[in-house]
């Protein structure tokens, strides 16, 4: 179970990597400037919204919840879904999220992703208690890509996934699709 564990963990760490390894930007002036601007034609744009997700393990789903304007992607969120051990279901829905809680702040990455600024984390558990969903969403209006690379511990920040956030939504989405992703 441990050894379970593990590999659904080191799973997590490493589609959060491929999904936010394209944090290159250009000057923090050019960033200033075009969220400004992002932000006023997003609320003048209706905002959509597209999930994709891909079993990665039996048991385990991740999901990419992602908002988005005609122009640019707003925010997403990255959703680890696995089943609950069926040991642990006897427990209330509070003992649960606490649990699953805790094991988010034990794991380094995601204590030192969760003290950044734009990024929120979530853990639900499903009415039934069979499931529980951890998500981590990103708000790019608010998210420094350059802290989020230096908290994960990347180093070569070209050709990734979130250089694809700097284009238009499709683009992103496309390389989601080449990543395994399907949209539902």
């Amino acid at each position: 179970l441990k050894g379970v564990l593990m590999m659904k963990k080191i799973l997590l760490v490493c589609t959060c990597l491929l999904t936010l390894t394209a944090c290159s930007t250009s000057t923090q002036t050019n960033q200033d400037n075009k969220s400004n601007l992002v932000q006023s034609k997003a609320k003048k744009e209706k905002v959509k919204t597209k999930t994709f997700s891909n079993t990665m393990f039996k048991g385990t789903s991740i999901r990419l919840k992602v908002r988005y304007t005609k122009e640019k992607v707003t925010d997403f969120d990255f959703i680890t879904e696995k089943e609950i051990p069926k040991e642990e279901r006897n427990k209330s829905h509070k003992e649960l999220t606490d649990i699953y809680q805790a094991k988010n702040q034990k794991d380094p990455l995601i204590a030192r992703i969760s003290k950044l600024k734009g990024i929120k984390l979530a853990v639900r558990i499903s009415a039934d208690r069979e499931f529980v969903a951890q998500s981590i969403t990103f708000d790019l209006s608010k998210v420094n890509k350059d802290e989020i690379n230096t908290a994960m511990g990347l180093t070569n920040k070209e050709n990734t996934m979130f250089e694809k956030l700097e284009e238009k939504p499709e683009v992103f989405f496309e390389a989601l699709r080449k990543q395994g992703f399907k949209e539902e």
